[in-house]
This record gives structure tokens, C-alpha cells and sequence, in this order.
């Protein structure tokens, strides 16, 4: 694969997973203006973290991925682009929460 082909990979994958977001984010965020509430939601209901939450709903992700990486002609309920848009999504967003709990941590 040249550099100009895995160029445009990379910017595509960046798009559709921006499209992503932007798409998800109402109904995973109940139109909250925080885009972390739906871990936060979750955690609340669980009694545990919001990382925590995010760790479990990133592994998701990942053991699909995995699960493809093992069986190449297993039926694809979304397809291996989503999941990798999704993967890049969940790095954003757990950073995001990693950020979150460091500030609160430094103001309490």
C-alpha cells in the first residue's frame, strides 16, 4: 500500500467517524449537552465509574474486531469500517473522560 493510498484510508476513516459521532450523539447522550452522559448515566445506575463503563463499551468493539481478525467469513451486523470508526470514536470520548476525572481531581 502506497503513503497516498493509506493517506486517503486515514481520511475517510476520519470522516465517516466524525459522521458517526455527530449522528449517535443525540440518542447516546438523551440530547444532554454533555457529551460523556451516557457513561455517566450508566455508571450512576451501575455504581461504578465512568471509565469503567467506557472500558467495557470499548472492549465491545474491540472483541468484534478481533472476532473478524479470527473468521474472515463470519456475517458482519455492521461492517468493519464502522467498527474501526466506532474504535477511534471511543478513544476520543475516553480521553475525554480521563481528562474530565483528572480536572475534577486537581479542583477538589
Amino acid at each position: 500500500m502506497t503513503q497516498k493510498e493509506f493517506d486517503k484510508i486515514k481520511t475517510n476513516l476520519s470522516h465517516l467517524s466524525h459522521e458517526i459521532m455527530e449522528g449517535k450523539r443525540p440518542e447516546y447522550t438523551n440530547e444532554s449537552l454533555d457529551v460523556l452522559q451516557n457513561f455517566k448515566n450508566t455508571a450512576e445506575k451501575l455504581n461504578i465509574s465512568p471509565l469503567k463503563v467506557w472500558s467495557v463499551f470499548f472492549d465491545k468493539q474491540l472483541q468484534s474486531i478481533f472476532t473478524h481478525t479470527c473468521n474472515a467469513s463470519l456475517k458482519k451486523s455492521e461492517t468493519i469500517e464502522s467498527r474501526f470508526c466506532d474504535v477511534i470514536n471511543y478513544c476520543y470520548l475516553g480521553y475525554a473522560l480521563f481528562l474530565e476525572r483528572d480536572n475534577e481531581k486537581k479542583n477538589n
